[in-house]
């Protein structure tokens, strides 16, 4: 489907400028005045014709033609960013959108790929072999490495080679990089996790994940060598002196494939042995049929992301359901597994503390949960430049973006302002605290005044 509202808007704003502005601005400060008029309009919900009629637009227009630019970015900027303090950085970036761009493909919960690429070392692995055999009568193409074969591929823009990625899968030789620690970002507090990167791309299409502007891989990646992962699994639990997380939900969703990977058949109880290592799969899934047949231990958490209806509804495309979600974990935790839950990002949209009470309450009204939860971890809605203008091409639905304003950090990412991310985060806390006070919950991106401004201990805290 065409992103055609969007380009509705766009094209008002862009005749509304040439008819009812006296100058002839320049490509960028068109650009300039397009992005703030375009976000405003959306941001306030007032029609683009309507906004033009404002009296302080009209009386910035009539002052004249000399510094005309100037004021009108100013006054746009003062509507779209009404808190903006001294100090305040935002980037006023050029909408993107063209007139072809489709708002991607749902996915449905089936992985069907029209081709399975298997580089040749990998290829007679009992892995390998047991995978393929999930797609009977799609071609198999032996290759000798997944660098040379993305090279011959058909050219795609970086839109259309996401949105294609769940057409190819590549069965790899895993080499380097086995585990590595979070990249936390810049004047955060780090929590110590460690990343183990088995798979690479996610099925599902979240508006706000990093990895539409982090991949331009046309495909899916799954290693094959996962003895080799194991090998540095039990190198690292050696050396490592402390409790310590680790995790496979950083470039993929650690559960929505594992029907067809079946690589928790094989982490969950080879963690069982592990003596400082605490593995968490992480996921937006309820089908979980491996994970609900192994045996579950206290090295294992099964954790969900979650966020209220009115936001996973609209942002979380091809993610089962939050009701599905928490059947889920209250399944796992029924079963013996200890769960996680991440409400990560948390956003803010109209009636957002009532949305996010109301989860939070329906997540602890069972037992298990309340019982079993290990952690949970919270961080606001964040991003660069750059996703949100493909954000913006992919998803016809889109408001999570201009509601609330959103500020340039150290990092480079724009985040909502810090008294906003701290009455979110102390209203979150408190609600879960109402339900269960001994469970660990924590900041995730966030600097130590922030974690002190919400009255929550830096560190890993997980017993």
């Amino acid at each position: 489907m065409v992103i055609s509202g969007k380009m509705s808007r766009i094209g008002e704003i862009e005749r509304g400028i040439d008819e009812k502005i006296p100058v002839r601005f320049g490509v960028n400060k068109k650009n300039e005045l397009v992005r703030l008029m375009y976000e405003t309009s959306i941001a306030r919900n007032i029609a683009v014709r309507d906004l033009f009629d404002l009296d302080v637009v009209r009386s910035a227009i009539a002052e004249g033609k000399s510094g005309l630019f100037a004021r009108m970015k100013a006054l746009l900027v003062e509507m779209r960013y009404p808190s903006m303090e001294r100090g305040d950085k935002t980037r006023i970036m050029p909408v993107k959108i063209a007139h072809d761009d489709e708002e991607c493909s749902v996915w449905s919960g089936e992985l069907v790929p029209k081709t399975v690429f298997v580089e040749k070392a990998v290829r007679d692995y009992p892995w390998t072999v047991s995978f393929i055999k999930n797609f009977p009568g799609v071609p198999t193409i032996e290759i000798d490495n997944i660098s040379s074969t993305l090279q011959e591929l058909p050219g795609k823009n970086e839109i259309e080679g996401y949105n294609s990625r769940r057409e190819n899968v590549f069965v790899i030789k895993g080499k380097t990089s086995f585990v590595k620690r979070c990249p936390c970002t810049k004047k955060c507090v780090r929590c110590g996790y460690q990343i183990l990167n088995i798979g690479f791309g996610c099925p599902i299409d979240c508006s706000y994940c990093y990895l539409q502007t982090y991949s331009n891989i046309p495909g899916l990646i799954f290693p094959a060598n996962i003895e080799d992962y194991l090998s540095r699994i039990k190198e690292l639990d050696k050396v490592t002196r402390t409790r310590t997380r680790i995790g496979t939900g950083e470039f993929t969703d650690s559960l929505a494939l594992d029907k067809y990977t079946g690589y928790s058949a094989k982490l969950i109880p080879f963690f069982k042995e592990t003596k400082n290592l605490v593995l968490e799969l992480k996921t937006k899934a309820a089908d979980i049929p491996v994970v609900m047949k192994q045996v579950p231990h206290d090295n294992v958490v099964i954790s969900w992301s979650i966020n209220p209806e009115e936001v996973a509804n609209k942002y979380e495309k091809g993610a089962a359901s939050v009701k599905e979600r928490i059947e889920a974990a209250e399944k796992a935790a029924a079963l013996g597994y200890r769960v996680g839950f991440h409400f990560d990002p948390i956003v803010y949209l109209g009636g957002w503390e009532k949305h996010y009470e109301k989860i939070i309450d329906h997540l602890f009204s069972n037992k298990g949960i309340r019982e079993r939860t290990a952690w949970i971890s919270l961080g606001s809605l964040r991003y660069t430049p750059g996703l949100k203008q493909i954000a913006e091409r992919r998803f016809e639905e889109n408001r999570m973006f201009y509601e609330g304003e959103f500020y340039e950090g150290a990092d480079g990412k724009f985040r909502y302002p810090d008294n906003m991310r701290s009455e979110m985060y102390e209203k979150v806390v408190r609600r879960i605290k109402k339900h269960n006070k001994s469970c660990w919950v924590y900041l995730c991106m966030e600097p130590e005044k922030m974690w002190d401004k919400v009255g929550l201990i830096p560190g890993y805290m997980e017993k």
